[in-house]
């Protein structure tokens, strides 16, 4: 009996059920999102906040889940600095940085990092990333693909772990879907954009940290359907970041004629 009173205590307890029933949002990342809607005009009394090796740098990059991003943040900023802040968190907390640092985000296809995130939800985390315990609980239940899908329709950003959201909730301006982040690099296909992006910060080739381990998914029509709807966003986005690319080499090509 003392034992489950000590449970329950703990689980009242847990920072991120009290960020919830405070300000109605589980992380600590998302709370100042939230202000930075309410609030702009006070956001910036907390531009401290800035990490100093972020500012040292003059590079912001906004680390979207499941896309190797936290090698690219211990490369730059060390082990310290991994959070999930939108580009609207920089922009409001500190708009002359944000407007002459350079930006980045790393992204993925959307049915592989949908596939990277079904798979760390259903491990529970990694070796050094866990899924935070509220999600452990409340995905208890997603045994199959489409109880997954049924968990992630019809909840909103913020009722979702960072793995589960859009990666355009993390770049983009949600008004008008524009992208905010200076520049976009696509997982696997921008490899060589990247490198010689990160050259002169002196990042060489990067460890994939945080791998989650890939499950085989074999998705029918009806399940891929609702993928494209729920992450219709990142699609458009991507799509168009790949259309921008073949106008690119396109351009190249005729010019080295």
């Amino acid at each position: 009996m003392f034992l489950d009173f000590n449970r329950r205590r703990a689980r009242f307890l847990d920072p991120k059920r009290l960020n919830h029933a405070f300000f109605g949002a589980w992380y600590e990342e998302d709370i100042y999102d939230k202000f930075c809607a309410a609030f702009p005009a006070a956001m910036g009394a907390f531009r401290w906040r800035i990490p100093p090796v972020m500012r040292a740098r003059n590079l912001i990059f906004v680390h979207v889940p499941r896309v190797a991003g936290t090698s690219i943040v211990r490369a730059l900023y060390g082990e310290g600095c991994i959070h999930h802040h939108s580009m609207r968190y920089y922009r409001a907390v500190h708009p002359a940085f944000a407007q002459s640092a350079g930006s980045f985000a790393l992204l993925r296809d959307p049915f592989d990092r949908f596939a990277s995130a079904y798979a760390f939800v259903r491990a529970g985390g990694t070796s050094c990333s866990r899924l935070s315990d509220v999600f452990v609980r409340q995905t208890a239940c997603v045994a199959t693909m489409d109880d997954y899908l049924g968990f992630l329709e019809g909840r909103s950003a913020l009722e979702l772990d960072f793995v589960m959201r859009p990666q355009s909730w993390f770049v983009c301006d949600p008004v008008t879907g524009a992208p905010l982040v200076k520049t976009l690099f696509l997982l696997g296909e921008d490899t060589a954009a990247l490198a010689a992006y990160l050259a002169p910060q002196n990042i060489g080739p990067l460890p994939w940290l945080n791998r989650a381990p890939r499950l085989a998914l074999l998705l029918n029509a009806r399940q891929r359907r609702r993928i494209e709807r729920i992450y219709a966003d990142d699609f458009a986005l991507i799509d168009s970041l790949r259309s921008a690319r073949r106008e690119r080499t396109a351009v190249a090509g005729i010019a080295a004629e």
